[in-house]
């Protein structure tokens, strides 16, 4: 199969390190996808967009500094 992890069953362990890495990169493209719609409803609901971006902004920045101190 083509596309990684997309109609598996094995857990993400068990995929390859190329699989592995596909998904990632399908996660990553699909987080900018959800940050989007929650900002495109946020503002249908009259949320401040600012606060919106701030918030994903921040959570996404946590990740990161996560992800770095893995490789520390």
């Amino acid at each position: 199969m083509n596309k990684a992890h997309k109609g598996r069953t094995e857990d993400f362990e068990g995929l390859t390190f190329a699989e592995q890495a596909k998904s990632i990169s399908a996660d990553i493209i699909n987080l900018e996808r959800a940050v989007k719609a929650h900002a495109r409803r946020g503002k249908e609901e009259g949320r401040d967009l600012q606060k919106v971006f701030v918030k994903c902004s921040g959570q996404i920045q946590r990740l990161l500094d996560r992800v770095d101190k893995l490789i520390k």
